[in-house]
């Protein structure tokens, strides 16, 4: 008997909805094993960071200490008033209710300082949300006992203690000590920090950034378990922060005060110094650096003007920033012992005479005519010495006399003697560099600039770059001027090597230029048999609980190269500079009890453009036994005899115990501009 219509209809019903039951569980079941077996893995780890917070506690740095073992750098207790972040502030950076407005006003008037301030500071993206933002470093007292005693006005406020760096000796080295700060987004963006976090410190200047990784420490760290509300439940790991290792430097902080003293001293009095023009000496800034003669440990590095380290302990204020960093308070944030660079002056010839010889030109004993001056292409290089033919002299002489025109006649000998050449030698160069100019010294301090000994391949590299505005300048000078023919000459030949350029370059002018460090380290290189070594400041890494982690050990870079006899005649001339009557350095030295000990070194006097010269002075003492050497440069000093070669001498009285730097008085040497 047929199945009539009306008795399929509640079977096909049922038949669909059986299947329809059927595909939503075999979905459900699908959905399960997805969940549970495929990402399992995934969502237990997101359960886990919904219910743990991981919050990092800064290590206390390493001190940083001077040979003898005396604090340059230590951490000090800071009290410190703080505030969380999660119980003040919404999402959106503002006050979460009417409570945490109240206190964040009551937190402008304890801090003296703007809400919108405090706001600022509790809403930086750069401190971990769990753990409380310092708002205000070295509060007075008061301060936290007015939070700790009104607590319940306070909610969400901690007054709380915290590791600073400390300076006991104020800007005393501030350029070798260095400051930190927080590190920057950009930073952690780099992917040069890959284990910093926002809010860490990072050492930005001197041996706080050199000696960083050391310094720095292990972070600690606690894995808290929270609620959805992110309320604390309970700690469920811990791992104590590990200080930083200490840094034992070479630095003598006695004599590193009083080289500060003594350059800060020199460069004052100078300035009341009347040159022959009638006008008084800029003098505006200098450095001096004292070197270890045997070993290139930094003994003293003084720069001035200096600046303030402490300013910088929980965030410089915009008002000294500014200050530090204004042009007309020549940068006092610069460290200009080794990263300025000038025109070295005659204190490089010790340098390219050791190079013309070694080009042989000429041996250390022969001689050529100091004369008043010496003419090449239509110009006329001149002696310092103005009009005066002082006769024959040998490089013991023309160091002594600091004979330009000496130094001139064998530069441009050698210029054509490599003119004619395939594949020019470029001695000079070569010969400076082996000295320490134009190349880093890799000293364990950061903004050593390398300096420049101009050449060949350095003149035509340069002319690519300048070419099109040289030749952009030329089309708009007035036609028929001297500076449209000097501007056509540079477009169409500035990448020519001349005779002028050789000639300039052996009296350290032209495109020379240097660092009072790498002035130094040539005379330390000169003084130690020839043997240049790479300056450092540090001497040791020390574990919290004094353990040595490592030395820092003297390190020959090169060898000077030159012959016994061109040495033994270069020290005689340096010698000579001094104690002989006629030497350029004489007068700074007179009377002095030096002159028992014997000291050697050189005056340099620097032409910077239309500026007043440059003065320097570099020595050795004692001059048969050398155990320190001392650089200065005064910027717009004038001669190097006048103020550079007096200041040397003081610094070098006080170190063998002669002169007391309270006793110090400055006295200006001759004005010779050699």
């Amino acid at each position: 008997m047929a199945m009539s219509s009306n008795d399929a209809s509640p079977a096909l019903r049922l038949t669909f909805f059986a299947a329809l039951v059927i595909t939503l569980f075999v979905a459900l079941f699908a959905r399960l094993w997805f969940l549970q077996v495929l990402a399992g893995d995934r969502y237990v780890e997101l359960a886990d960071s919904n219910r743990l917070r991981t919050v990092i506690t800064e290590a206390p740095r390493g001190a940083i200490l001077a040979s003898d073992g005396e604090e340059l750098v230590r951490n000090r207790p800071a009290l410190t008033i703080s505030a969380d972040r999660q119980v003040l502030l919404s999402a959106d950076g503002e006050p979460l209710d009417d409570e945490a407005a109240q206190v964040i006003s009551r937190l402008a008037d304890l801090l003296e300082v703007d809400e919108a301030e405090v706001l600022d500071r509790l809403a930086s993206q750069r401190r971990s949300p769990f753990r409380p933002v310092p708002l205000e470093i070295d509060v007075a007292p008061e301060v936290v006992f007015s939070v700790r005693e009104q607590q319940e006005l306070f909610r969400g406020v901690v007054a709380e203690t915290l590791p600073v760096r400390e300076y006991p000796h104020g800007e005393l080295a501030a350029h070798l000590a260095g400051y930190i700060s927080e590190i920057s987004q950009d930073e952690l963006l780099s992917g040069d920090y890959a284990d910093y976090r926002g809010g860490d410190l990072i050492g930005r200047t001197g041996l706080e950034q050199s000696y960083e990784p050391d310094l720095r420490g292990t972070a600690g760290r606690q894995l808290l378990v929270v609620n959805a509300r992110e309320h604390v439940l309970d700690v469920q790991s811990e791992r104590e922060a590990i200080p930083g290792d200490n840094l034992v430097t070479t630095l003598d902080l006695t004599l590193q005060r009083a080289v500060e003293d003594l350059l800060e001293q020199g460069i004052e009095a100078s300035r009341d110094i009347e040159r022959d023009d009638g006008e008084t000496l800029p003098s505006v800034a200098g450095s001096a650096v004292v070197l270890d003669a045997r070993t290139g440990a930094v003994l003293a590095m003084a720069s001035y003007p200096t600046y303030d380290p402490r300013e910088f302990v929980g965030g410089v204020s915009s008002e000294y920033w500014t200050f530090v960093n204004a042009l007309e308070n020549d940068q006092p944030l610069v460290n200009r012992a080794l990263a300025g660079a000038y025109p070295p002056g005659s204190v490089f010839k010790t340098a390219s005479g050791a190079a013309m010889i070694e080009a042989g030109l000429i041996g250390p004993r022969g001689t050529r005519d100091c004369d008043a001056e010496y003419e090449l292409g239509g110009n006329t290089f001149r002696n310092w010495n103005r009009g005066v033919d002082e006769g024959p002299m040998d490089f013991s002489d023309a160091l002594m006399r600091s004979c330009d025109t000496y130094f001139y006649e064998l530069a441009h000998d050698n210029w054509r003697l490599e003119q004619a050449q395939d594949e020019p030698d470029e001695v000079l160069v070569d010969v400076a560099e082996r000295f320490g100019f134009g190349r880093s010294l890799q000293i364990d301090l950061p903004g050593e600039q390398v300096g420049r000994v101009p050449g060949r391949s350095w003149r035509e590299e340069y002319w690519q770059t300048a070419r099109d505005q040289y030749c952009a300048q030329a089309e708009v000078a007035d036609a028929g001027s001297l500076e449209a023919e000097l501007l056509t000459d540079l477009c169409q030949f500035g990448g020519v090597w001349r005779g002028g350029d050789a000639v300039n370059s052996s009296i350290g002018q032209g495109d020379v230029l240097s660092t009072p460090l790498q002035v130094a380290a040539s005379y330390q290189a000169v003084a130690n048999d020839g043997v240049l070594m790479r300056p450092h400041v540090g001497s040791r890494i020390v574990s919290p609980d004094g353990e040595i982690v490592r030395e820092v050990e003297p390190e020959p870079l090169d060898e000077l190269g030159i012959d016994d006899e061109v040495l033994a005649v270069m020290r005689e001339g340096l010698e000579r500079v001094v104690h002989d009557d006629r030497g350029t350095g004489n007068s700074a030295f007179a009377g002095s009890p030096l002159l028992s000990l014997g000291i050697a070194g050189k005056t340099g006097t620097a032409e910077v453009g239309q500026r007043v010269p440059y003065a320097w002075f570099a020595g050795y003492a004692p001059s048969d036994d050398p155990e320190i050497v001392v650089a200065v440069n005064v910027e717009e000093g004038g001669g190097g005899s006048q103020t550079a070669a007096p200041i040397v001498r003081l610094i070098m009285e006080h170190y063998f115990g002669y002169t007391a730097v309270e006793d110090a008085e400055f006295e200006p040497g001759d004005e010779i501009l050699d």
